[in-house]
């Protein structure tokens, strides 16, 4: 190596062990401090649901399908408020050997935004089982009128003749199924 490929090397060399600069720890405090906050209303938002889908039982007392899928979101939504809360619990450890990293909190964050989401939707599935009827099965009357045109000897939709007497001997003729 020649004099430059040295010089490169040390100036190489120097941009590594530069020390990068760090974040002031209030700086992380301040951000810690909003994910918490808004975690706060997340879960606030979660714990509301089950009273929300509760309102929805008194319009489902007319009909038992309606009110099991009413108590099945119910249940649901139940479920999202424990599973927040644990995850609010991860987020409020901030002291003792049990502190969470960063990914494990980052982690809780997520995981309490998918369940605002997922907690909405099962609101808006308790109030389609209130609103519309989308589990029994329907159906629909048609009624026609037919032209006399249409009815008449052969056609297997008009109604058979009744039995009559034979013009010549003494028999009955009954009609074709």
């Amino acid at each position: 190596m020649g004099g430059d490929g040295v010089s490169i090397l040390l100036l190489l060399l120097r941009f590594l062990t530069v020390p990068l600069p760090t974040v002031p720890s209030t700086l992380a405090a301040v951000t810690d401090a909003d994910a918490l906050r808004d975690a706060r209303a997340q879960i606030a938002t979660i714990e509301g649901a089950p009273a929300k889908i509760r309102t929805f039982m008194r319009g489902a007392q007319d009909g038992p399908v309606r009110l099991s899928c009413v108590q099945q979101r119910l249940a649901e939504a139940q479920v999202h408020v424990m599973l927040a809360r644990d995850e609010m619990q991860t987020l409020a450890r901030v002291t003792g050997k049990d502190q969470p990293s960063a990914d494990d909190r980052a982690h809780a964050i997520t995981r309490l935004r998918l369940l605002v989401q997922r907690t909405e939707e099962v609101e808006r599935a308790a109030r389609a089982c209130v609103d519309e009827e989308l589990s029994t099965i329907s159906a629909t009357k048609f009624e026609i009128e037919v032209p006399a045109a249409v009815q008449k000897v052969g056609d297997v939709t008009a109604p058979p003749l009744p039995p009559h007497p034979c013009p010549i001997t003494e028999c009955t003729v009954l009609p074709r199924p």
